[in-house]
Parts: structure tokens; sequence; C-alpha cells
């Protein structure tokens, strides 16, 4: 004779379900078989219950944990559902638990039994009463192979839930603490903190200032500029010591002293000169005619065109044409050069007498046969020593 409790195999997912009958359950055999009755004489679980199979292929197991627990604890019902392969388990939408609050459902993924699957859903539920309370019954729904959905009902499940006071009859509230005085107990010492802490932020307030003063930018002070006139004679001096003419190389010449002579017209009158040809310095110097007297226009233009024809006509004069070119350009400098006003050293005192009586009475009396003969006047050079000779010296 067969054991009942013996496992049958797995059906076939695509075969039909069977109708149900009064004497065997519809459908395949579940993949976990009921929960036998207990033997006589033993107890029968207290955490776990189960609803057989009677007429659905749904096997469902649950248990309450923990048990007993205290009143607003946290409980977890764990719903265990078999079924066969080819079957799908969930969970209908909207459940309630009441008089239970549920908190949150999760379930666990399909795992093999064997003869089947197995899922397992986790109810995180909460109950306020004290006592002996019952989880409610519940439908679990499953879909069968040819898509027709039917449910399977989760049994009731029992527990009991236990006071926070339960150690006491009649428990009483406790009394209020003694108030405890904020009164800081030494005045002194909190003076002293406080005038330390304001002598701190002080300090550091002064020091940030401090530093902030020494990072302050500070005024350059330039000396003041030389003037063109002199920067043009030292430059004419430079050219005149390298001597590029004499060693044949006159275009350098020319070149170096067109640039001394524009940038002197630059710096001593203003003209924007150094960045023009000498056409476009042309008009510059016809509308500045009044500033650069004694010079003329005509003058500079012309000294400019004989140095392009040596700079880009690759015209060779003789050397000493080189050098007359050099004086030239000092003279148009010293014609220019800003005379000084004379000071109070420079003047003689009125009551001073002329040195005219003095120098006549001195011919007069040297005028003997035993006296040096003399240069006369005439044979002294009148002309002033250049300025910028004595300004180098």
């Amino acid at each position: 004779m067969r054991d009942p409790s013996a496992p049958t195999d797995a059906p076939d997912p695509s075969a039909p379900v069977p109708a149900p009958s009064p004497a065997l359950p519809p459908g395949p055999a579940p993949s976990v078989a009921p929960v036998p009755s207990a033997p006589t004489g033993e107890p029968a679980s207290e955490d776990m219950s189960s609803a057989p199979a009677i007429d659905s292929p749904v096997a469902i197991s649950a248990r309450v944990t923990p048990d007993p627990s205290q009143i607003g604890d946290l409980l977890e019902l764990e719903v265990t559902v078999a079924y066969p392969t080819g079957f799908a388990v969930n969970v209908p939408l909207g459940l309630k638990l009441d008089p239970m609050h549920l908190v949150s459902v999760e379930e666990s993924e399909p795992e093999s039994t064997g003869q089947g699957l197995r899922k397992v859903f986790t109810f995180t539920i909460q109950h306020f009463g004290v006592g002996e309370a019952k989880t409610p019954s519940f439908p679990i729904t499953y879909v069968a192979p040819d898509g027709a959905v039917q449910t399977a009902q989760v049994p009731s499940h029992s527990f009991s839930v236990t006071a926070l006071l339960a150690n006491e009859a009649e428990p009483k509230r406790q009394g209020e603490d003694p108030p405890i005085s904020l009164e800081y107990p030494n005045n002194t010492a909190e003076t002293a903190i406080y005038f330390t802490a304001g002598a701190l932020v002080a300090g550091f307030v002064s020091a940030l200032l401090f530093l902030r003063w020494r990072r302050r930018p500070r005024p350059v002070v330039l000396p003041p500029p030389e003037p063109a006139d002199r920067v043009a004679l030292r430059a004419l001096d430079r050219l005149k010591e390298a001597d590029y003419a004499g060693r044949g190389e006159f275009q350098l010449h020319y070149l170096m002293l067109t640039e001394i002579l524009k940038g002197y017209l630059e710096g001593r009158f203003g003209i924007d000169a150094l960045e023009r040809t000498t056409d476009e310095l042309r008009a510059a110097l016809l509308r500045s005619e009044a500033a650069i007297a004694p010079l003329k226009p005509t003058e500079v233009i012309r000294f400019l065109q004989q140095c392009d024809l040596v700079k880009f006509a690759r015209f060779a004069p003789p050397p000493s044409e080189a050098a007359a070119a050099v004086e030239q350009a000092r003279g148009m400098v010293v014609a220019t050069t800003p005379v000084a006003p004379a000071g109070p050293k420079d003047q003689a005192p009125k009551d001073r007498p002329s040195e005219t009586g003095p120098k006549e009475q001195v011919v007069k009396d040297m005028s003997s046969p035993a006296a040096p003969k003399l240069v006369p006047e005439a044979d002294i050079p009148t002309e002033p020593v250049p300025k910028y000779k004595e300004e180098d010296e």
C-alpha cells in the first residue's frame, strides 16, 4: 500500500488543472505536504499555524515573532507559501490587518524545494492591546498556469501581548526631582572669564587690522624722468663711439640716428614720431611748427629723407658725411634745449661796480714794454661751451 505522506512527482505545468472532486483535491499535489496532526499525548506547536491544502494546490503556514511581546512592539508575521511549479503567488493590493497596524510587507524570491517552489512573505505589524491577541485571516492570490486567478486563505495565529508595567499591580507616578539652581557660584571668576575672552577677541581683531595695514598698497615714488635732450645727447655720444660708419655699417648707423632724433621729438615736444614714417611725420611737424622753433619742419624732414636714402636705397655715403650727420642732429637737439632760468647766484649784485673799468685799467697799466703781451679780445672765442657738456661733467 502506498504511503500517503510520500511526495508525488510534480505535474507538467502545461497540463490543465483537473476539476475538483469531493474525494481528492483538484489539480496537482502541493509541493509542501500539509502538517499532520500531532500524535496523542503531544502538545501542538504554539508558534506555527498551517492551512491544510484541502481544496487548493497551495499550502500556507504562518507564525508570529516575538511571542510573547510588549505593547507597541514591532511584530513579524511570517507567511510561508508552498506551491507547484508554474504558479505565481502574490499579496492582494490594499491589504488590511485590522485591528493590527500594518507597517510594511516584504516578500522573498521564490526558492525551489525539489518538488515545487516556496515563497516567504514577512508582514511587520503592531498591536496596541494587552493580553491574548490573534492575527486576522486574509487571502493570498495565486495564478494557475492557464491564467485562472484564485485565492487561498492565510490562517489566523494567536499570540500574547504584555504591558510595560506588568510587574506592578497598581503603578504610581514618580515624584518630581528637586529644582537645580542655575546661578553661577563665583561672580569674580565669571567676570575674569568675560574680560579674558574680550581681550582675546580684541587682540585678534587688532592683529588682523595690523596685518591688513602692513599689506596695504603703498605708492611707488618714481624718480623724475630724465630730460629728453640729455637722453638724446648721451645716445649721440654712444653712436659716435660705436663708429658704425667707419666699419661700413651705414644702414645701422643711420637707423640709430633717425631713432634718436625721432625719440627726442616725441619726448621733447610730444609728437608721435617713432611709429610714423617720414611722410606721415611731415604733417605733424607742420602743425607743431611754432612749438619746435627755432627748428624748421622742412629742415627736419630733409634730414630724415637723407637718412632714408641710406636705410632703404642702400646708399653708402663717406664716413665724414656720416659723422657730419651726427653733429647735425646734435645741433638740432642743442638748439631746442630749454634754458633753465638764472638763479640768485648767477645774478651780479647791483651795488657791485662793473668789471669793465678795472679791466681797462689793468690793460692800461700793463701796456708798458716790460709787461707781457696779452691776447686781443677779438681773438678770444666768444661761443659758449654747450650746456650738455657741463651737465655730463
